[in-house]
Order: C-alpha cells, then structure tokens, then sequence
C-alpha cells in the first residue's frame, strides 16, 4: 500500500533471463513488425514509456492477440528463478494493493522452478495488451486474491494506483468509529480516499469490503492505544527493555505486533490499518 521500492531493480539484468530472439521467431510474420520492432524498448519501458506504447496492440484481432501472449509466454517465465528472482528483490511480503495477505517467492524443489504464494498482476491486463505481458513495469507482485477473485473491469484498467509509482497509504486512511451502549462497544472501520486513483482501488479489490470483515483486529488496537499511552510506553522503555538494547520505538513494535513506520507498510498484513488507528489517537511515530 506504499509506494514500493524499485532500488534493487536492475532493468537490464531482468531483460537479460528473456529470450528475446524466441519471441521474435514466434512473431515472425509482418502483421508483429511493429510489436518485435520494440521488444527491448516493451519490456525495459518504465510506466510513462509504457503509456505510449499501450495501445499499439489494439488493431490486432483477438485470436492475433492470443498468438502475440502465446510468444511472450508469461506462465513458463514466472517459474523460472533468473525472472523471478527480480520481483522477489523488491522485498514485498504483504499484497501492497490490500495489505490482507502475505505474499512470498520460494523455490518448488531442487530444480530451477519458482513457486510463490503470491502471483504478478498484469496492471494492464495482458489478454487485451499481450505487447505488456513481460514489462516489468506492468507486473506487480501480489496475492493471488487480488489477482484474481477481485479481477477488475474496463473502467479499472489503468486507473488504480500503481505501487511502483503512487503511495495508496498516502492517498487512503483508516479510522474508527466509536459507538457505546450500556457496557458494550461497538467499532467501525472508515476509509476515506483523498484521489481518484486511490477510490478506484478500492472499488477494484472492495477493500472497504473486506475490512469491514477486520472489526476485531481494529478494536484490538484501539483497545491497546487506550492501554499503552505515550507515558506508558516510556514506562516499559526505561524500566524494562532499554536495558536490552531496544528503543522506545521497538517497543512500540512489540505492543502493536507491526511495523509503524510508512515506508516498512509491504511488510506486514495490516501495517497500514494499524499506523492510521494510532495516527487517529496520536500515537504514530
């Protein structure tokens, strides 16, 4: 949910693990000139070049389309460890479109196969642009939910926010609304957007949807922000764990049970949920 960190991307290394001439020879025919003209320039292109070039593939037929993914043959890549290893260095472990499920890339066995509890989402889906299938840009480490179950419609296709560009955390918050009755407390779970590309993504994975599920994990920490004051934080600090060797902030980590900070959000299932709660009570760092 925050802008993910592409410093450990290394754009000719992963044009490197394709082979770009199969491709060609795949496409060999004239109609594709204008698609294997541009492979290299297709598959390095950062998302401003990729919007150029994201229609080229309009003119072509369904069946044509159909060929053009059958050459770029996206499923045998993402198997391969050279390919995938690149999208594993980003080091993502929570879906950074819902931060609800972890994500995570292991070897299937002692051949060169990946497996991932995770999958690539095609930000612009690659059945009507097929040219995209191995752009980098264009493909987006995420939980398989997100990828599928909640797969999106025209009106999403490239309008949501796109984690290797936009911060959802900045454009969303949380908050909790607080409801009494008698000896009973009742919580609700607000997002509000502050972009349009922020409100599309939650109507493309029905985040609202899904942490209205989450009550009790939010309640917990409201239950734990009215506990663990900033005065009793220092309490524990000085009289328990500074001695240790941790910082006040570590031990605001341990009482959470999550990250707190905004640029450690793709870390941990519901980092995001957590820091704007105790944002909410003035108890972020």
């Amino acid at each position: 949910m925050n802008q993910v960190d592409l410093s450990s991307l290394d754009i000719e290394e992963y044009f490197s693990t394709i082979n770009i001439d199969k491709i060609k020879d795949s496409l060999s025919d004239d109609k594709y000139k204008m698609i294997t003209d541009r492979l290299e320039l297709l598959i390095k292109a950062d998302l401003n070049t990729i919007l150029k070039y994201v229609n080229i593939a309009n003119h072509y037929s369904k069946e044509e389309k159909k060929e053009i993914e059958e050459a770029f043959n996206y499923t045998a890549h993402r198997k391969k460890t050279n390919f995938m290893e690149h999208f594993k260095k980003l080091n993502i472990k929570s879906c950074p479109f819902c931060n609800n499920n972890y994500i995570y890339f292991y070897k299937k066995d002692a051949s060169d196969d990946y497996n991932t509890l995770a999958t690539l989402e095609h930000y612009y889906p690659k059945a009507k642009y097929p040219h995209l299938s191995l752009s980098f840009y264009n493909l987006v480490p995420c939980c398989s939910i997100c990828n599928s179950k909640f797969g999106g419609t025209i009106s999403h296709i490239g309008k949501i926010s796109h984690p290797y560009r936009d911060s959802f955390d900045e454009n969303a918050e949380f908050s909790v609304k607080l409801k009494r009755f008698e000896n009973n407390l009742e919580l609700d779970i607000d997002l509000t957007t502050y972009n349009e590309k922020a409100k599309m993504s939650v109507d493309r994975f029905k985040l609202d949807e899904i942490y209205k599920e989450h009550k009790d994990i939010a309640k917990e920490i409201w239950n734990k922000a009215q506990f663990y004051n900033e005065s009793r934080i220092d309490e524990l600090h000085k009289e328990f764990y500074s001695s240790m060797g941790y910082t006040k902030e570590d031990v605001k980590k341990m009482v959470f049970c999550n990250y707190l900070k905004k640029e450690d959000i793709n870390k941990r299932n519901h980092s995001k949920l957590t820091q704007d709660i105790l944002k909410q009570f003035d108890l972020g760092i």
